[in-house]
């Protein structure tokens, strides 16, 4: 044994934290897997994550920023990972897995050659990740035999693995399930106590006074009266008391009915937990016309491009350097903002003002066919003019100032003489 092994430096992976979904929250609210999508603001954020990177096209290119497509790769991560499902919804649910649950699994399956043939998704509930006798780390697929009656074995090199941010040991992501439990617990039983309180015709209870007292049996005789007549949905009717009995309201504030605060205070606290700002959970309180636009570049700076990176790598690691070095995945992160013309429209003013792109790049990116003649690039100077006259164009302002200053020289001449 080496030196360093003695010291354990290939460590245990940590598996993500439960997420409780047999335990109840501090609130007393019951919150897993389905109760949490029910949550409308935890849903729509993840919905909003995993659509955003979902439908980003990849591309593959070279250490030249050439696209390439090796072995039809691209084909594979862009188009169809498998024959039952769609890219789009692949990425999507690798997101939202990834996100509510901390990983998401893929297996690479792979032609006798070497060559990627398909991406399977595994369920995450039934993967464990662990190390064998000489350190190296496998996971085991419950019931992922062919014949369903046992484990499989797949290496890190067979296994296509999606990360949340949250890590304890940067093999293993944890869930925003597991942390974000008390916030939706709050938010999912305030939606319970609302929907009770409606159930109820949106009147809060009260009691039947009387004079004296009432023996067991009148007691709940009067009760059972009065709920049939009166109680859940039924409302508007005359009540016929008798005995001098009386009935009083419990009443509440119209706000704290409402749940407004709290429904408020869950809404910024779920947008803490998924990392985007809160107008995209449609918060209207925090959306105005003019942070719209920031709103956009905040999410995709902070948010998109991160896990936009987490999975480059992933595909570079997993599915091109081994076979195809160099070669790197590319998430176009200005299809972002597709719906935003204006946005799209100052980026390819300012890409063609600066012979970054030529206008038939810009063309086939908005969808339309390039024409001829449009491959050439331009750059702005008091209009926008072909790069490969720029010489010719500096050379005659050039002539043209040395002609004025010949021109006020003469005219100096004559004035003088």
């Amino acid at each position: 044994m080496s030196f360093f092994k003695s010291f354990n430096r290939v460590h245990t992976p940590q598996a993500p934290s439960a997420p409780r979904s047999y335990f109840y929250n501090s609130g007393g609210t019951f919150i897993s897997d389905e109760t949490a999508m029910e949550v409308s603001a935890y849903y729509s954020g993840i919905i909003y994550v995993s659509t955003q990177i979902a439908k980003l096209p990849i591309e593959i290119k070279n250490l030249k920023n050439e696209p390439v497509n090796p072995k039809n790769i691209l084909q594979t991560i862009s188009l169809t990972p498998n024959p039952e499902m769609s890219a789009f919804m692949f990425w999507l649910y690798m997101m939202q897995v990834a996100l509510h649950k901390g990983n998401s699994y893929a297996e690479i399956e792979k032609t006798l050659d070497g060559r990627i043939k398909n991406l399977w998704i595994l369920p995450s509930e039934k993967i464990s990740v662990l190390r064998n006798a000489e350190g190296k780390l496998y996971y085991r697929v419950s019931d992922g035999a062919y014949d369903g009656r046992g484990d499989a074995i797949l290496y890190p090199e067979d296994i296509f693995h999606v990360r949340n941010f949250h890590t304890k040991d940067g093999i293993m992501g944890q869930g925003l399930l597991a942390y974000a439990r008390e916030t939706l617990g709050i938010s999912s039983g305030g939606d319970k106590f609302a929907n009770a309180l409606f159930a109820n015709g949106g009147l809060p209870s009260g009691v039947i006074e009387v004079e004296g007292s009432l023996t067991e049996e009148a007691a709940l005789k009067l009760k059972e009266g009065w709920q049939r007549n009166h109680g859940g949905r039924k409302t508007g009717g005359t009540a016929v008391l008798e005995g001098g009995a009386t009935f009083k309201p419990i009443s509440h504030d119209p706000n704290v009915l409402q749940f407004l605060e709290s429904r408020k205070f869950s809404v910024i606290e779920i947008a803490r937990f998924l990392r985007v700002p809160p107008s995209k959970l449609y918060d209207q309180d925090t959306s105005t016309y003019n942070n719209i636009e920031h709103d956009n570049l905040r999410v995709a700076v902070d948010t998109l491009d991160a896990w936009a990176r987490n999975i480059e790598q992933e595909i570079d690691i997993k599915l091109l350097n081994k076979q195809f070095g160099g070669n790197h995945s590319n998430f176009k992160m200005s299809a972002i903002f597709r719906g935003d013309m204006k946005t799209r429209s100052e980026f390819h003013k300012n890409m063609m003002g600066s012979a970054a792109m030529t206008p038939n790049e810009i063309r086939i990116e908005e969808g339309m066919q390039p024409y001829s003649g449009g491959d050439e690039y331009y750059i702005a100077s008091n209009n926008l003019s072909p790069v490969s006259r720029q010489n010719e164009i500096i050379d005659s302002q050039i002539n043209k100032q040395v002609d004025s200053n010949k021109a006020d020289d003469a005219i100096q001449e004559i004035i003088t003489n």
